[in-house]
């Protein structure tokens, strides 16, 4: 065969080839295009919640009819993802503790006044947030008695949760230990002293009325200062990992009436 008949055999083989990878992008375009349709007609795809507009899905308490979670009495309530509890008369010394029930799972909680009005801010001029701590509870403080709390969960799937106030212990010199932790603090300082050792992390999320945050996350061994937003009432959240041992101390403040232990109530 000449070089020229070898040319042209070159360049149909070529174009078959270029045909046959044409058709393979095309179906598997066709194919990705029926999976989508199913999962967004399944609600894989959902953003925000169930039976609520668009225009709302991420900012709920500005929805004008928004949803109310369930209250199956006894403190518990249950809704999907955006879900609003309406608190009212709570104890504003007190933290309000939102505990996942029934394996459901719970990220993290919103809070404003009645109607969806803003009157403590977070990040953002948004409302505040509070993130799960390590014990899967969300804590939350506020500053005034009537509250609604906005629940962020999974998309696609019911939470169910217990609202109590306080029960989590006070602690206004030093703490320390070998395991989790969560305790309330209150006093006048915004600083503390953190030591570690062992081997291992440790890492402190702090809770102000204007939300939770990360203070802190090192490796064991350790001594250093840690400081939060000023705020009269913190809940600290202490996670240590492998045998880390912490020790975390307060400094002595003007003398003031300290809380007294209160047993878990329901609001």
């Amino acid at each position: 065969m000449s070089a020229g008949g070898q040319t042209s055999a070159s360049r149909t083989a070529v174009a078959r080839l270029g045909g046959f990878t044409a058709f393979v992008w095309i179906a598997g375009l066709v194919v990705a295009g029926i999976v989508a349709l199913v999962y967004v007609d399944d609600g894989g795809f959902d953003v925000g919640p169930v039976g609520v507009d668009a225009d709302y899905a991420r900012e709920p308490w500005t929805s004008p009819d928004p949803i109310a979670a369930d209250d199956l009495g006894g403190g518990v309530y249950e809704g999907r993802d955006g879900a609003v509890i309406r608190l009212t008369g709570l104890d504003v010394d007190q933290p309000v503790v939102l505990t996942p029930e029934d394996g459901t799972y719970i990220s993290s909680v919103r809070v404003t006044g009645p109607g969806g009005r803003i009157v403590t801010e977070g990040e953002y001029d948004q409302p505040p947030r509070f993130f799960s701590l390590v014990d899967d509870r969300v804590v939350v403080l506020v500053d005034q008695p009537d509250v609604e709390l906005w629940v962020d969960g999974l998309s696609d799937e019911t939470w169910r949760g217990r609202v109590t106030s306080g029960g989590l212990g006070w602690v206004n010199d030093v703490a320390s230990g070998f395991e989790s932790a969560v305790f309330t603090h209150a006093g006048e300082a915004s600083t503390a002293r953190l030591s570690a050792r062992g081997e291992g992390r440790v890492s402190i999320q702090v809770v102000t009325p204007h939300g939770s945050e990360y203070t802190f996350d090192g490796e064991a061994p350790l001594d250093q200062s840690i400081a939060w937003p000023d705020a009269p009432l913190v809940v600290f959240s202490v996670d240590s990992w492998e045998d880390a041992g912490w020790r975390l101390e307060f400094p002595p403040s003007s003398p003031t009436p300290t809380p007294s232990p209160t047993p878990e109530s329901t609001p």
